[in-house]
């Protein structure tokens, strides 16, 4: 008994912490927003690429943000690699915002100052 209740202990830990990682509850999927931002840093990073940025808010200052996005082998697959980004890069950035009220979003899509529009799949 003690060995099928340490065994159900395991698997039920091992799949909260599955859940929590990969899940992107955290932010608002009914919440799009528009930021224009100047790159500050890019980081090709596993298991999640991260965007940082800095983006004007309504009352005139700049408010420093963070983008997650998916891990780099995938964007890799979608046409982005780690010079894709650079610091002083202006973009847009179009994602769903923390619940929390937070400066995190999850990226969605991604316009360079060319109009290119970089829209990598998106977590669940």
């Amino acid at each position: 008994m003690r060995r099928i209740t340490f065994i159900m202990t395991a698997v039920l830990l091992c799949a909260s912490i599955a859940f929590a990682h990969h899940g992107a509850s955290a932010y608002d999927r009914g919440n799009r927003i528009t930021l224009k931002a100047t790159i500050t840093e890019f980081k090709w990073t596993n298991p999640h690429v991260y965007i940082l940025f800095d983006a004007p808010n309504p009352t005139g200052s700049t408010d420093h943000w963070s983008c997650e996005s998916i891990n780099p082998g995938m964007l890799s697959k979608q046409g982005w690699s780690r010079r894709t980004l650079n610091a002083g890069d202006k973009v847009t950035i179009i994602g769903f915002p923390a619940k929390s009220g937070s400066k995190v979003m999850l990226l969605e899509k991604l316009i360079l100052a060319d109009g290119k529009e970089l829209a990598p799949t998106l977590l669940d």
